[in-house]
C-alpha cells in the first residue's frame, strides 16, 4: 500500500466531512520557524514585549503560515496528485505560543469544469479558545 493514496473524485461526495488534523501545540520553535522560513520579520510574530504592547495576547503566526497549513491539509486529503486552484481565508482571531489548532473541512460541491475533476471545501482551523480562527474556501482538482 502506498503511503499518500490520491482520493478518487468519483467516491466524493458533497457534504462529507474531512479527517480533522491536529497541529500543536504551537512552540516558540513553531514561531522562529514561521518567521525565518517565510522571512516575515515584523516584530508581533517574534517579539512577545511588542505583540502584546499592540494589542495582541502573544506573537502569533503569520498569512503564509496559514497558507502551508491549509495546503497541507488539503493536498494530504486529496492525495499527492491534487491541486490547489483557488484559496481563500480570513484570519479571525490569532494563534500563538500554546495553542493547539485543530483543522476541519467539509465537501460544499462537487463539479466538473473545463475538463477539471473539482471540489469545493469550506476550512476552517479551531484552537482551544474557541471555533473558527481561521476560515477558508478552497477548490481543488482531484484525478
Amino acid at each position: 500500500m502506498a503511503f499518500f493514496e490520491d482520493r478518487d473524485w468519483d467516491t466524493v461526495s458533497e457534504g462529507a466531512s474531512m479527517q480533522p488534523l491536529e497541529f500543536g501545540p504551537i512552540t516558540m520553535t513553531t514561531q522562529v520557524m514561521d518567521a525565518s522560513g517565510t522571512r516575515d520579520l515584523y516584530p508581533i510574530h517574534h517579539d512577545r514585549e511588542f505583540a502584546k504592547a499592540n494589542g495582541a495576547r502573544d506573537i502569533f503566526l503569520n498569512t503564509m503560515w496559514y497558507q502551508g497549513l491549509l495546503g497541507r491539509f488539503v493536498n494530504e486529503w486529496g492525495g499527492p496528485e491534487s491541486f490547489i486552484r483557488k484559496l481563500s481565508f480570513d484570519m479571525r482571531a490569532t494563534n500563538c505560543p500554546g495553542d493547539l489548532l485543530t483543522v476541519r473541512g467539509t465537501v460544499t460541491k462537487k463539479y466538473e469544469q473545463e475538463g477539471q475533476k473539482l471540489v469545493d471545501l469550506d476550512v476552517r482551523i479551531d484552537n482551544q479558545l474557541g471555533p473558527d480562527t481561521v476560515t477558508a474556501r478552497i477548490t481543488l482538482e482531484l484525478v
